[in-house]
């Protein structure tokens, strides 16, 4: 293969120069110099040299070419040496296009994924290109600053032209990625597109007459949608519930106005009308523009919708009132209810890491709620309420204190937990990305304790990833053993992990950890004590996705995942990812998650968020999932930082039959966006393989237990009862039937191991 170079105009004249002496060419030199300098050719074309094939580059390469002269007459030598750099620049450019359609500095709408022809021009050279999703990469362009605009061909063909630039005035080709924002105004003219303009106002209509007047209430704060030819728009309304919307369209055309229905839903109001359609009006037509206004029906509170919200925490002094010192509990469920006598318009709320709980939904039209703390926790947990029932009037913060025991109020037990959750994609030959999360929910301090992270075989892990000090590995096992920890405490660590290749798609790979308390104190709630991931080999990355895992027994060595056991009730893992990869940041996020009828509701337990969230249980299985004022970015400003996800655990119902199915799908909201759809997840109950309900020679009963159980075995046996951490907390033997105490153990699932002669069986327990 050959590849062409040429040489500088300044050479051809040299040459041109000597030849009128009696100089003839008699040389000719390329040679690769040992630096490479810019991403350009640097010189112009004249003439052609040809190269040997090992001299062809695709990197930028900078080269020496020198060139002799000799001439015969006088029997001298005339030699000249340019330099040239191979390549060519790219310049990525992400660009903004906000219109402000009447110029007066208030942002009308943007164009969001709109295809724009960008031109730039510098360096004696013009390129072009049309933006997608907002970004267009000029390559194969010469060195040098660029001027940018948009073609005006299309600003015409739109009526708009170009107000201001935001962004640097010359943008420099090979310096990397730049961005811009244009702010466009609307043109206007005869029956081309213009400024054209609609307002209105939206409120509560206290006696449903369509007009504002009374007690009737403004909203504020509502997005109203306007749709325009090939366009649509957002506004919002003012203190006042007025909005004005300003965009490009035809005056012969027609716009849309109507009502964001996630809006309407989230906030349990309707309306007679929804939707109207008005004829464009120009902004500067002297008249005023047509008016779509919106009375809506709020409930009983005209509007003014209340908020409840209180601190549950350890009251060590039983005053009553969260003193300075006093700990917060945390994920603690919390019943309101407007008629708790036949639980009629009630919620359940769950306090985040501060102990705080805030709630401002179907209840809001009532004017006081009464709250009381579930009383499943409370028993779980040996704490007891303080109280019965709290009143809590609207718009007000009250105080719901515990006696956490340990005499007088103190603290008296801790609450480790951990979890493994994903990342971005996993594939064969390639890095994976996993974040070990854990901490202790609990009043007191956990002391010293062990936490491991299993990996799957063949995978080796980057140590110089792992920020968290005092760990050993071996085998496929990382382990820490750390010193106390302090109560309401939360960590995590990204651990990056390399994965081979050659390895089949759809291959499992589990990530698996634990936690366990070395210390003489006591963990009241051990169902969260292990943590799960699969991996699926070959996965692409969905940002906006939902998975479960057990984590809770091996079968043979492998791990199972969507197969559970029918007859022993399994506790369900489930991890909610979600990434921005819009164009702004999210303001509010909202996840609904409609669980299971199979799932038993009751038992449902947040173990981690990573961000501040309010949990929200509206009855009939329906969660929500609320991170106000997350302010997540979106993926192209700060890709790191516009992901999120939570996890929380929740148990199967005891009477699930076998090929009993358990599926469930979350709904993400970003702002008032329509909702998109994770996938489904999947469970059935079977009989798995080496989990029999110990086969035929051993009987085991009652389980679930409360107390004790009982084996009935034909010969004399051993036994051992194992936690969920791997650890043995129960052992020892018996004759052919035997009756065995509970009562020292934290209910919670157990895998029971019972040896009759040289055979193993194996199952799980559970403690009531």
């Amino acid at each position: 293969m050959k590849k062409w170079f040429t040489l500088s105009v300044f050479a051809a004249l040299f040459l041109q120069a000597q030849a009128q002496q009696g100089y003839v060419l008699t040389g000719l030199n390329l040679m690769q110099n040992t630096a490479t300098t810019r991403c350009d050719t640097t010189i112009n074309l004249s003439f052609w040299a040809q190269t040997a094939a090992n001299n062809a580059q695709s990197n930028y390469t900078t080269y020496t070419i020198v060139v002799a002269a000799f001439n015969f007459a006088n029997q001298t030598t005339a030699v000249d040496t340019v330099v040239m750099t191979l390549g060519s620049c790219q310049l990525p450019v992400y660009s903004m296009f906000q219109v402000d359609c009447n110029n007066d500095g208030i942002i009308d709408s943007s164009l969001t994924n709109v295809p724009v022809p960008l031109i730039i021009t510098g360096s004696g050279q013009t390129y072009t290109g049309t933006t997608q999703n907002n970004f267009y990469n000029f390559t194969g362009i010469e060195p040098g600053l660029y001027t940018l605009s948009i073609d005006p061909s299309w600003l015409a063909a739109h009526n708009y032209t170009v107000g201001n630039f935001q962004g640097a005035a010359s943008l420099s080709a090979g310096s990397g990625a730049q961005t811009v924002i244009f702010t466009l105004h609307c043109g206007n003219g005869g029956g081309n597109p213009g400024p054209m303009c609609v307002q209105g106002q939206l409120y509560c209509d206290q006696n449903n007459d369509g007009q504002f007047n009374g007690n009737d209430t403004p909203l504020a704060n509502a997005p109203v949608v306007v749709n325009y030819g090939n366009g649509s728009m957002v506004v919002y309304t003012n203190q006042q519930g007025n909005y004005t919307a300003s965009y490009n369209g035809s005056v012969n055309g027609m716009a849309i106005v109507s009502l964001n229905a996630n809006w309407m839903n989230q906030h349990g109001y309707t309306a007679n009308m929804v939707m109207d359609t008005v004829m464009n009006m120009p902004c500067n037509a002297g008249a005023a523009p047509p008016i779509v206004s919106f009375p809506v029906h709020c409930g009983g509170n005209n509007g003014n919708p209340n908020c409840y919200s209180g601190f549950v925490f350890c009251d060590s002094n039983n005053n009553g009132i969260m003193d300075a010192g006093e700990l917060p509990l945390v994920n603690a469920p919390v019943t309101l209810s407007a008629n708790p006598q036949n639980n009629i318009n009630s919620v359940i709320v769950y306090t985040d890491t501060t102990g705080h709980f805030t709630y401002c939904g179907a209840l809001s039209n009532t004017n006081f709620v009464l709250a009381n703390i579930n009383a499943n926790y409370l028993t779980s947990h040996g704490y007891t309420a303080n109280f019965a029932l709290v009143t809590i009037s609207g718009n007000q913060t009250a105080m719901l204190p515990v006696n956490c025991g340990g005499g007088g109020g103190g603290n008296a037990c801790a609450d480790l937990w951990t979890t493994v959750t994903p990342w971005i994609g996993y594939f064969q030959n390639s890095t994976a990305y996993i974040r070990l999360n854990w901490g202790n929910y609990g009043p007191m301090p956990s002391g010293p304790f062990t936490m491991t992270l299993t990996f799957p075989a063949g995978v080796t892990v980057n140590t110089g990833s792992i920020n968290t000090a005092g760990y050993t590995i071996a085998g496929n096992t990382i382990t820490w053993n750390l010193s106390n920890m302090n109560s309401g405490y939360n960590a995590n660590d990204i651990i990056t992990f390399n994965v081979p290749g050659g390895i089949a798609a759809g291959t499992q790979h589990y990530f698996t950890s634990t936690i366990t308390p070395n210390g003489n104190f006591q963990d009241c709630h051990q169902q969260n004590n292990a943590g799960s991931l699969l991996q699926i080999v070959g996965n692409s990355y969905d940002p906006n996705d939902k998975n479960v895992n057990k984590s809770d027994y091996y079968i043979n060595s492998v791990y199972t995942s969507e197969q559970i056991e029918v007859g022993i009730v399994d506790v369900l893992s489930y991890t909610i990812r979600f990434q921005n990869t819009g164009n702004a940041p999210a303001q509010n996020i909202v996840v609904v998650d409609t669980l299971d009828p199979s799932l038993d509701w009751s038992t449902f337990s947040l173990v981690n968020s990573s961000h501040p969230v309010q949990v929200v249980n509206l009855g009939n299985g329906i969660l929500h999932f609320e991170f106000n004022g997350i302010w997540l970015p979106d993926s192209t400003t700060n890709e790191p930082l516009s992901h999120g996800d939570f996890t929380y655990r929740i148990q199967e119902n005891a009477n699930n039959g076998l090929n009993s199915e358990i599926t469930n799908t979350a709904h993400i909201f970003f702002d008032w966006n329509p909702a998109i759809v994770t996938n489904t997840t999947y469970n059935i109950n079977t009989i798995l393989e080496g989990l029999a309900e110990l086969g035929s020679q051993v009987k085991l009963y009652p389980n679930p237990a409360t107390s004790y159980f009982s084996l009935d075995a034909q010969a004399p046996f051993e036994y051992q009862l194992v936690d969920l951490s791997g650890r043995t907390v129960l052992k020892g033997s018996g004759n052919p039937m035997e009756k065995i105490a509970l009562n020292t153990l934290l209910n919670g699932t157990y895998l029971l191991e019972v040896r009759v002669g040289n055979q193993r069986y194996t199952t799980k327990l559970l403690k009531q």
